[in-house]
């Protein structure tokens, strides 16, 4: 395991220019105390004129980019761009800005505050101290007419504040050198995050190094630090960092390594509905605490989560899918698409699925949270027989078809012409991922595609199809799971007839990684859990065996490394105090690495986690990038086809 330099920057000059503060401050810091309402519940103070939200980028291409920031109220915005083809030239290399756009904003009622958002209480924050402004207001902006491969800065001017950033449009043809792309899953973020640490799961089988001494134990300082919960019947320590200095530790080593794009699969928030859950994200990458959204663009995809209302109802109750259809359409709020990467026959989807090509790249990505026929556990609907014994019993007629049990197809059209007065079935935005619906015929037009074309193809969805956690197992297995992603498996034979290199998802919120290679032709792809953004720190999923042990279930045959079973610990007394040297599962990230090889191309996957080093008091002294030791090497010929594996 290596510590690598995290201020490395292969573009020294593609930065943002501070989180800019030409005139006034920007800032999103949580407002004062709030007034309160005759029923006793906090009120979402007034809004400013400023930012929300900062400027993020959206439907980046090598021609044009599209930004979008959130307001307080509906004060119209500015933008000035500057960069090559823009405005006037003056010399070789000098432009000025090509004029001034002005933003139209959109109020966004779905994001208001609900009445259990704003009378919720949390043990260890004052009430309401994280709550924003009561309205939001949305602003986008296009902008076309851009160079490939270029830098551009732009500054957008809101109520007062400024906020200037630089991004760089995606290489065409052949002039492509080098990409990198990281990847994680699951940020989950919430208020709670502030002050919560989550569980930190010991593989159980090989836990340590042979000099490793134990972990501290039951009644130890790190316990009495941190905390414990209990995992598989054992005593489990929770990690010592909280979910938000995990993530903002992890986004400023990704910030560091300087990626060209950032892809974040699934469940960003403690529930799409939950809007205190989207502050906190945004606060992360586009606000108070990181502007990384404003230079790197967010290729995202929806979650279990982005279902879920949290305390505004849940996934809702089989006479009310409401909750879930606010979930997603808030989500859509914020990342709504409809450029030319979308579905342009089925618009009603809002990009739910889509295409992003930068450079030589394709990125695929899914929507991976429904399929039919619907399948729930807890109701007994099942779409083959129940089995046992791992994925080598999956036959074709056990294959499972959908990867909740929440809610239906039907349930959720019905919901949404009731919070959307005026529409019908037909316009409702839940896509269904199977063959034979407008989602798989889309995928495979555009993996046929991309193909033709030459590129190197990625996919991107968040139920993990091929994983060893929680879960791992279908709806019919003996140990069922009622979100499995083994669903998602429908799609292995196009994924390698397209010549598929990595698929990226979460879900399980581990780090692992399996190799397929359904056809056994020596071609296959690897697929990532990286669900270690900033939430859990889950490890195998275990169950009871005759003897009454548990033991792990490794449905998963594909499996070949996870962080929680071969990167053991290593404790050691340090000056009297017991410390973690090195090792585990950490929070962290897998940085993909494209190079141009001639007339063909190497991929290197590298899965980063982000070491915390602790005082005498266990207090955050500070975080190291580190790799894991599972680096692995993708080559392609031509025609951005992976050779065979090695």
């Amino acid at each position: 395991m290596n510590a690598l330099n995290p201020t490395f920057s292969r573009r020294t000059g593609l930065r943002t220019l501070a989180a800019a503060v030409v005139a006034g401050t920007v800032s999103t810091a949580a407002p004062a105390a709030l007034a309160k309402t005759a029923a006793g519940a906090s009120a979402a103070p007034a809004g400013g004129d400023g930012f929300r939200v900062l400027p993020y980028l959206m439907e980046p291409t090598a021609t044009s980019m599209d930004l979008v920031w959130f307001s307080e109220r509906g004060v119209a915005g500015t933008v000035v761009v500057s960069g090559p083809g823009l405005g006037n030239n003056h010399g070789k290399g000098r432009t000025r800005p090509a004029g001034t756009r002005v933003s139209a904003p959109e109020h966004q009622p779905l994001l208001d505050y609900t009445e259990a958002e704003l009378a919720q209480s949390i043990e260890g924050l004052a009430q309401g101290s994280w709550l924003l402004g009561a309205q939001n207001w949305k602003h986008r902006v296009s902008l076309t007419g851009l160079k490939p491969g270029k830098e551009y800065t732009y500054t957008v001017t809101q109520g007062g504040q400024r906020h200037t950033a630089t991004f760089r449009t995606a290489d065409a043809g052949n002039g492509w050198h080098d990409l990198r792309v990281i990847a994680f899953s699951d940020t989950e973020t919430e208020p709670f995050g502030r002050v919560e640490n989550r569980e930190w799961e010991l593989n159980q089988v090989t836990p340590y190094t042979e000099s490793s001494l134990p972990r501290p134990g039951e009644g130890s300082l790190w316990h009495h630090t941190f905390g414990s919960t209990t995992r598989y019947g054992q005593f489990t320590l929770k990690y010592p960092l909280t979910q938000d200095v995990a993530l903002t530790e992890n986004v400023r080593h990704i910030e560091a390594a300087d990626p060209d794009l950032l892809l974040v699969a699934g469940d960003l928030g403690q529930g799409g509905g939950y809007q205190p859950g989207w502050d906190e994200f945004f606060r992360h990458f586009a606000g108070e605490l990181s502007d990384i959204a404003s230079h790197v663009p967010l290729i995202t995809s929806l979650g279990n989560w982005e279902t879920f209302a949290s305390i505004n109802g849940g996934y809702g109750t089989p006479e009310d899918r409401s909750p879930v259809v606010r979930s997603r359409n808030k989500y859509h709020a914020y990342f709504e698409r409809t450029g030319a990467g979308t579905d342009q026959e089925n618009p009603q989807y809002r990009g739910s699925y889509y295409r992003t090509d930068h450079g030589p790249l394709t990125i695929i990505t899914l929507d991976s949270t429904n399929g039919v026929p619907d399948e729930s556990v807890g109701a007994g609907l099942l779409s083959g027989e129940t089995f046992s014994g791992d994925d080598r019993n999956l036959t074709a007629e056990r294959m499972p078809t959908d990867t909740q049990g929440s809610f239906t197809q039907a349930a959720y059209e019905e919901a949404f012409t009731e919070v959307f007065p005026g529409t019908t079935a037909a316009d409702a935005d839940l896509p269904v991922f199977n063959p034979g619906h407008d989602q798989w015929a889309w995928a495979e037009r555009q993996l046929a595609d991309a193909r033709a074309k030459g590129q190197i193809i990625m996919v991107e969805f968040h139920h993990a199809p091929y994983s060893v956690g929680v879960h791992g197992t279908p709806p019919n297995h003996e140990f069922p799971d009622d979100q499995s992603g083994v669903a998602m498996r429908v799609y292995t034979p196009l994924l390698e007839k397209y010549g598929v290199a990595v698929v990226i998802s979460g879900h399980d919120e581990m780090f692992q990684r399996s190799w397929v290679d359904a056809d056994g032709d020596g071609r296959g792809f690897h697929a990532y859990d990286v669900g270690v953004a900033a939430d859990g720190l889950r490890g195998e999923q275990y169950a009871k065996n005759a003897a009454g042990e548990y033991v792990p279930v490794r449905f998963n045959t594909h499996m070949e490394w996870t962080a929680n079973t071969h990167e053991p610990e290593t404790w050691a007394d340090v000056d009297g105090v017991r410390q973690l040297v090195d090792g585990g599962m950490h929070y962290g990230h897998l940085q993909i690495d494209l190079r141009r090889r001639g007339q063909e191309a190497e991929m290197t996957l590298t899965p980063m986690y982000v070491f915390p080093i602790l005082d005498a008091q266990y207090r955050l002294v500070r975080t190291e990038r580190r790799a894991y030791d599972d680096v692995q090497v993708v080559r392609f010929d031509r025609s951005g086809v992976p050779k065979p594996r090695r």
